[in-house]
């Protein structure tokens, strides 16, 4: 009797969930849920906790979570996701120690002028000390952005 095993092919798995993204890297001292509080009223969004995309990543026998934030935009068909970076002195990307949150934008909807004009609203929202726009292909351990 033979066994047949399916092989996930990451990369077509990442370049599947990145295609049409845009990722933010915010640092703020202040907690994901202040944060994005402030963005809404800031920026009239509405980012909500989503509890069933929390990422939860493992090392040394212990767990952690990360939260994730999320806002849908039906009429441009773009969801917006804010990832806290840091949870108990772990991090969901390691490589970006120095960023605090991440603001991923999906949807063919928002092209790099309405990121930037994005990035200029956040930078004035009260809590947000620095914003910039990331390169998805610099960040190794993006598989850990998938939900």
């Amino acid at each position: 009797m033979s066994v047949l095993k399916l092989k996930l092919d990451q990369d077509q798995l990442l370049e599947d969930f990145f295609e049409s993204t845009h990722v933010i890297g915010i640092v703020s001292s202040a907690r994901d849920y202040q944060l994005c509080w402030q963005i809404n009223k800031h920026m009239h969004l509405d980012f909500r906790i989503n509890n069933s995309l929390e990422i939860n990543l493992s090392k040394n026998n212990r767990a952690f979570y990360f939260s994730v934030f999320e806002f849908e935009e039906p009429i441009k068909s773009s969801v917006h996701y804010f990832y806290n970076n840091h949870c108990q002195a772990e991090y969901l990307l390691p490589e970006l120690k120095n960023i605090d949150y991440l603001w991923m934008v999906k949807g063919d909807f928002y092209q790099r002028a309405d990121i930037k004009k994005l990035i200029e609203y956040l930078r004035h929202v009260e809590l947000v000390q620095l914003v910039s726009l990331l390169d998805i292909r610099d960040i190794k351990n993006k598989m850990n952005l998938i939900f």
